[in-house]
């Protein structure tokens, strides 16, 4: 599993002081906004005052009679400023149409001139370099539900956590090592349950919602997975927005540790691909774990989740020991706060 470096990082974050373009156009929009709510307005008075008259008309035809010229004449000019009001409103949501594509367009320019370009890797065995995605490709979609094997730490991708302070002085697992099996017994999670009890999971997942701000492990498509890797895996994760709602609703997730000199990227998700983080305040509130059973947990001094089995959980309750699967020596266990310790997901 290769670590980044994580030195520096508040260095390169925008001052926020490059948004006047998009500002003005904004309220160029609200205005116009305001412009058609009371255009439409004028047009339901007069349509309303247009159908009192002729009603006043109709029912002065039922007695025999007809309408006066006074009300003929004022019906008229309802039907002419009828005519120009709706051509003006018509004109007018075409116009804050225009607005809102410009506005999407410049904020999408500016997106993609901050995107990063390239950046580089530093491996747990040694240093890698991988090309990062164009800029137009910053933000990703995917649902997070697809059923690839879940990532080890064997030979991947792994971000160094800088500011998780335990010494671990473990080998890093082989490259050629095997992906994970997944441990044997009761407490296997993803065992043969059944397509029916995976399915039934999985629904109940995406009905968990989130809040901006919440701490979250995201299942991340990888940007240039390893041969023989998973191309999705587990990062520690901050929720920064939420886009739509019911079904559709999907979130942006900020990954915590980007790689040197690099924004921080974000990736949009559904709730299936997303496992809630516990406050640091909640911990005593978290279930024991059972030894043997099989987690995802966040590998030290990384932002990376990976498969591993729990040999057992400190007197406090707030460090469980793990033993990741595809470590060099097999008998290697990590200590891992409890609240990172988490359910496991394939």
């Amino acid at each position: 599993m290769s670590q980044r470096n994580r030195s520096g990082r508040g260095s390169n974050r925008n001052n926020g002081s490059g948004h006047g373009e998009e500002v003005q156009l904004w309220e160029s929009a609200k205005e116009k906004f305001h412009e058609i709510i009371s255009g439409v307005n004028q047009e339901n008075d007069n349509l309303a005052e247009l159908l009192k008259l002729d009603k006043k008309a109709a029912i002065a035809s039922m007695d025999g009679g007809k309408p006066t010229g006074s009300d003929l004449n004022k019906m008229e000019q309802n039907c002419r400023s009828g005519v120009k009001l709706s051509e003006n409103n018509s004109n007018n949501i075409k116009t804050l149409i225009e607005q809102l594509k410009i506005l999407k367009a410049v904020q999408q320019a500016k997106e993609a001139t901050e995107a990063p370009a390239t950046t580089t890797t530093s491996s747990r065995t040694g240093s890698s370099t991988r090309n990062r995605d164009a800029a137009a490709a910053a933000l990703y979609d995917f649902d997070g539900a697809g059923d690839s094997p879940v990532p080890s730490p064997i030979g991947g991708n792994s971000r160094k956590f800088g500011d998780r302070g335990s010494n671990r002085d473990s080998m890093p697992p082989k490259a050629d090592s095997v992906e994970p099996q997944g441990s044997t017994g009761s407490n296997t999670a993803g065992s043969s349950s059944g397509a029916l009890g995976s399915s039934a999971a999985s629904a109940a997942r995406s009905k968990v919602s989130f809040s901006k701000g919440d701490k979250v492990a995201f299942k991340r498509k990888k940007d240039e997975p390893q041969q023989g890797e998973a191309p999705y895996d587990w990062i520690l994760g901050e929720v920064v927005g939420v886009i739509g709602e019911g079904k559709s609703r999907r979130y942006k997730c900020l990954d915590v540790e980007p790689e040197d000199n690099v924004k921080p990227k974000e990736y949009k998700t559904f709730a299936s691909g997303m496992i809630p983080i516990p406050p640091e305040n909640q911990t005593h509130n978290l279930a024991k774990l059972e030894a043997g059973k099989m987690v995802l947990g966040l590998y030290p001094q990384t932002t990376a989740f990976y498969a591993a089995d729990v040999v057992g959980t400190e007197a406090d309750g707030k460090t469980v020991n793990l033993k990741f699967h595809g470590e060099n020596d097999s008998s290697t266990t990590h200590q891992v706060e409890r609240r990172y310790v988490l359910e496991f997901r394939p």
